[in-house]
C-alpha cells in the first residue's frame, strides 16, 4: 500500500475531461440515482436517517440489514460484552433528570477549595479548543477573581458556568483514569463528583430561568451539552434535542444576526457573539450529521460574519472599536474557529445539496466538488495537514486540529459523491469519477483512523488530545467503514464494477485494520460493535480471512506513524 505515502500536497482531484464536458441535459428526476434515506421500524418506534448516513449505507447490503434486525446483539461477531457504564444518572439530565430545587447557598455549599477550582479551570482553558470560542480569557479571569472575593454576589448563571467548566475538566480526568482534583479514593469518587457538578449546572440554569436567555446562558448551555455528549460513547438523540433548544435560545437573542446591524451591542460583545455563533453553527452540522437529520438552520436567514483573527489581548470590555484582524499567518486561538466556520458553511451547502428532496443534476454535484477543493486550498497554511514526522515540534492540539479539518473535507467528498458511488461502473460509466473520489476519500479516512488510534496511545504524539477521539470523529470513521463495506460487497457481486487503480486486497486490508481499531471501543460502544460485525460479515462474504495478518499491522504502521499523511 504505497498510495497514501505519495499523496500530493493539495489533495485535489482532477476532473477528467470526459466528465467535465459531458452534457447533463437528460438528467432529471428519473435520470438521477436516489438518495432518499432509510426508515426503520425499531422497538423504540420508527427511525429515519438521511441518505448520506452510514446506517443507510449498511442498510443497502441485504445480508447486513437482515443480520442487524434479527441478531443485533448476538452471534459470533459479538464476543465482547458491553461494560457497565459509570452511573451518571439520566442523560441528558436537563431533559430526564429528577432533582430537587436548590438555592444559591445550597449550590455554593459544594464548591471545592479554590486550589482545586484553579486546577480544574486551568485544565479547561489549556486543553479544550472551544474555550476561546466561548470565553474571553481576560474577562473570565477578572470575573473569577471577583467571584472568590464574594461568591454570593456572582450571578447564578455565571456560577453555573463555573460548575460546567469544573465538571467538564473532571470528566476529562476521569475518562482516562486519572485522579480528579479534590477527590480521594477509587474512580467511583470521581463519578460522584462529576454527577454533583453536573447537577449544579442544571440547577443554576433552572434557577437563572435559562430559557429567557441572558448573560452567560449560551456559554453555560454549550459546555453543558458538551458534557452530556462526552459522557456517552455513541451519539444520543437527547443531546441533539438540547442543541436545537440552544439554537432557538441563541436566535431569540439575535446571535444569527451580525452585531454590526445593532448599535446596542458593544464591539466586545459583538465579537464574542460571532465566536459563539460560529461554534453553534458547526455543532448543528455535526450533530445533524450524526443523527442523519436535516440541519436546523437556514443560511438565507443568517448574516453573522466570521470572527476576526484577534488574540484576547487585542480587545476587552472597554474596546470602542475592534482592531484590524491579524494576518492568517499569525496563529491565534481563534484562527481555528475561523477556519472551522468556513468549513462548516461549505459542509452545510454540501448537505443541503445531497439531501434535498428535489433531484439535482450531476453538473451541480461536479460544480460543488470543485468548490470543496477550492475551499480546502484556502485553509491557512499552519492548519493544513502535513506529514506526522514534520509535526513533532507542533503542539498535539494543533496536529489534531489539522487532522480533523482534513477529515472534514474527506467527509464532504464522500457525502457529495455517495449516491453515485453506489452505482456500479457497468451501469453508468459517467459516474466513474464520483466512484473514484468517494472510494479514495473513504480509504484515506480509514488510514486516519488507524493513525489517530495509534497516536493517542500512552506515549503517542497525540496522547494529550485523546479526549478528542469521541463519537464526533468516530462518526466519520463509521461513514468510511460503511463505504468500504458496501464497495467490497459490490465487487463480490459484480467484479467488473471495481474502481480502476484500487485493488480489493488493499480495501480488505484497511477493513481488517479498521476492525482492530473498533475493537478498542467495542466494550463501551454499540456503534463500534456494529462496525466490527459489518466488517466481519462482508469479509466472510468476500472470502477474506477476518483475523489480522501478522504483517498487515507492521506494513501499515510505519506509513502512518513515521512517514505521516501528506495532503
Amino acid at each position: 500500500m504505497q498510495r497514501a505515502a505519495s499523496k500530493n500536497s493539495s489533495n485535489v482531484q482532477t476532473l477528467p475531461e470526459a466528465i467535465e464536458g459531458s452534457p447533463d441535459s437528460e438528467a432529471g428526476a428519473s435520470g438521477e440515482p436516489s438518495n432518499g434515506g432509510t426508515l426503520t421500524d425499531t422497538p423504540a418506534g420508527v427511525s429515519y436517517v438521511d441518505g448520506v448516513h452510514w446506517i443507510d449505507l449498511l442498510d443497502s447490503i441485504s445480508e447486513l440489514k437482515d443480520y442487524f434486525q434479527d441478531n443485533a446483539e448476538s452471534g459470533p461477531h459479538c464476543q465482547i460484552p458491553l461494560q457497565p457504564a459509570h452511573d451518571y444518572g439520566p442523560c441528558p439530565l436537563l431533559l430526564y433528570g429528577r432533582f430537587t430545587h436548590a438555592s444559591k447557598s445550597e449550590i455554593l455549599s459544594i464548591l471545592p477549595a479554590r486550589s482545586v477550582a484553579d486546577s480544574l479551570v486551568s485544565k479547561f482553558f489549556t486543553s479544550i479548543d472551544i474555550t476561546s470560542a466561548l470565553l474571553h480569557s481576560g474577562q473570565f479571569i477578572r470575573q473569577y477573581n471577583r467571584f472568590w472575593e464574594d461568591p454570593f454576589a456572582a450571578p447564578i448563571v455565571w456560577i453555573g458556568l463555573l460548575f460546567a467548566i469544573m465538571c467538564f475538566s473532571s470528566m476529562l480526568w476521569q475518562r482516562y483514569s486519572d485522579q480528579v482534583p479534590g477527590t480521594v479514593g477509587p474512580n467511583a469518587d470521581n463519578t460522584l463528583l462529576i454527577r454533583s457538578y453536573r447537577e449544579k449546572v442544571v440547577q443554576c440554569l433552572i434557577l437563572g430561568k435559562y430559557t429567557r436567555g441572558g448573560e452567560n446562558v449560551i456559554q453555560t448551555l454549550v459546555i453543558y451539552v458538551a458534557i452530556e455528549h462526552f459522557l456517552q460513547e455513541d451519539p444520543d438523540f437527547g443531546t441533539h434535542l438540547l442543541l436545537s433548544m440552544i439554537l432557538n435560545i441563541a436566535m431569540r437573542m439575535g446571535y444569527h444576526r451580525d452585531p454590526k446591524n445593532f448599535p446596542v451591542i458593544s464591539p466586545f460583545d459583538g465579537e464574542m457573539r460571532r465566536r459563539i455563533w460560529a461554534t453553534l453553527y458547526q455543532a448543528n452540522l455535526i450533530f445533524s450529521s450524526q443523527m442523519g437529520l436535516p440541519s436546523l438552520l437556514k443560511d438565507n436567514q443568517i448574516d453573522t460574519e466570521e470572527p476576526h483573527n484577534l488574540a484576547d489581548s487585542d480587545f476587552d470590555e472597554g474596546t470602542t472599536e475592534l482592531p484590524p484582524s491579524r494576518p492568517e499567518t499569525e496563529v491565534t486561538p481563534v484562527l481555528y474557529i475561523i477556519t472551522r466556520s468556513r468549513v462548516s458553511r461549505t459542509w452545510g451547502k454540501v448537505r443541503d445539496l445531497v439531501t434535498d428532496t428535489t433531484p439535482h443534476k450531476y453538473d451541480e454535484i461536479l460544480a460543488m466538488d470543485q468548490k470543496v477543493q477550492a475551499d480546502q486550498l484556502r485553509i491557512p497554511p499552519v492548519l493544513k495537514m502535513r506529514p506526522i514526522h514534520l509535526s513533532i515540534t507542533d503542539s498535539p492540539n494543533l496536529v489534531m486540529q489539522r487532522i480533523w479539518l482534513d477529515i472534514c473535507f474527506l467527509r464532504l467528498k464522500i457525502v457529495l459523491h455517495k449516491k453515485y458511488f453506489m452505482l456500479p461502473t457497468t451501469q453508468n460509466e459517467r459516474y466513474n469519477y464520483s466512484r473514484k473520489v468517494c472510494l479514495k476519500a473513504a480509504m484515506e479516512v480509514l488510514e486516519y483512523q488507524h493513525m489517530v488510534y495509534e497516536l493517542v496511545k500512552p506515549g503517542g504524539l497525540l496522547y494529550e488530545t485523546r479526549w478528542r477521539l469521541s463519537s464526533v470523529m468516530n462518526n466519520e470513521f463509521l461513514l468510511a467503514t460503511s463505504i468500504l463495506c458496501a464497495y467490497a460487497k459490490q465487487i463480490a457481486d459484480t467484479p467488473k464494477s471495481a474502481v480502476e487503480g484500487t485493488g480489493t486486497e488493499e480495501v480488505n486490508k484497511l477493513l481488517i485494520i479498521s476492525a482492530d481499531c473498533w475493537k478498542r471501543y467495542s466494550a463501551v460502544s454499540k456503534n463500534a460493535r456494529r462496525a466490527i460485525k459489518a466488517i466481519n460479515l462482508v469479509l466472510e462474504i468476500t472470502g477474506t480471512p477476518t483475523a489480522s495478518p501478522a504483517n498487515t499491522e507492521d506494513e501499515l504502521t510505519p506509513m502512518f506513524a513515521l512517514q505521516g499523511m501528506s495532503h
